[in-house]
């Protein structure tokens, strides 16, 4: 009698240790899925303001900065770290491209494309993985709309 009262003891500590390392291991499991899921909130806000500076920026292709802010400003909407970079490019009529800033606004005609890439390094904070880093990256592209390029003269007749 005194042995199946033991081994009936002995058998709820063994459930307490069971639930304690299953429990461990769930907690492991979110928490990788909340840090994966915050890797992927990061990117698509990344995106999403990506293009709203493409959206800008194609009306408006010659004000550099105020695209550049613009982007920033909706990536600190989302409560983002600062470290995300934002790069504006514009594609010269020989098809390469040029920071917005370094091509002449004369130079910009509509049809051309304006790129806006963002990038960021996002460091994972998961147990076992904590410190290590996964390269976030979002590009947007949109043809300029405006101003019209400039007239080309048509030759005259001769007399």
């Amino acid at each position: 009698m005194k042995s199946a009262l033991i081994a009936g003891h002995r058998e709820k500590g063994q459930s307490l240790v069971e639930l304690a390392g299953a429990l461990v291991v769930m907690l492991w499991l979110l928490s990788g899925i909340v840090d994966v899921g915050r890797a992927i909130f990061t990117q698509f806000s990344m995106q999403d303001a990506s293009e709203e500076g493409i959206i800008y920026g194609t009306s408006n292709p010659t004000h550099c900065d105020q695209i550049r802010e613009r982007v920033q400003f909706n990536l600190t909407h989302e409560v983002l770290p600062d470290d995300i970079v934002i790069v504006v490019e514009i594609q010269n009529k020989y098809g390469v491209w040029q920071s917005c800033s370094a091509i002449s606004p004369t130079d910009v005609f509509y049809g051309e494309l304006l790129r806006i890439t963002t990038t960021q390094t996002f460091t994972m904070s998961m147990p076992f993985l904590a410190g290590q880093t996964v390269p976030l990256r979002a590009v947007a592209e949109g043809m300029i709309l405006r101003p019209q390029p400039p007239a080309v003269p048509t030759p005259t007749e001769a007399p």
